[in-house]
């Protein structure tokens, strides 16, 4: 929204203006293919690089211990910071029996589990959500 307000404000289109309207798509549009380019030459090639200078020892270090270590914390501080405790269970349940059923089951689509999880936990978690309308907020 800001980028589009700059945007709006450089060529001095109003906001809500179909010229307005033009410059903010177009300055969100830009971003992103810069973003995308930068993502591509600094983490794409430079990155590549920058990892085949590393020792292998090194790198299964990280992907062994600092990874997991680092992911846990923050999957602990999403677990408390979203207070949701039907949809923390649901995802350990779903994550459990991915990990220990199906993937023992079908060893092939061990690439695939992590989105099985995610897509299985979406899914599970918005059929069981509290279909109750939360109360109006009022300032």
């Amino acid at each position: 929204a800001a980028l589009g307000l700059v945007a709006q404000n450089r060529i001095g289109a109003k906001p809500g203006t179909r010229r307005g309207d033009f410059a903010a798509v177009a300055a969100i549009c830009g971003a992103a293919a810069i973003h995308l380019l930068s993502l591509a030459v600094f983490v794409g090639i430079l990155g590549t690089w920058l990892i085949s200078l590393i020792p292998a020892d090194v790198i299964d270090v990280v992907r062994l211990y600092i990874l997991p270590s680092v992911l846990g914390a923050v999957i602990v501080q999403a677990i408390l910071a979203i207070k949701q405790p039907r949809i923390t269970a649901i995802a350990i349940v779903v994550t459990l029996l991915v990990q220990f059923v199906l993937l023992p089951l079908a060893p092939a689509i061990a690439f695939l589990t992590t989105g099985i999880v995610v897509i299985a936990t979406i899914a599970i978690s918005w059929v069981a959500r509290d279909r109750k309308q939360p109360a109006a907020v009022e300032n």
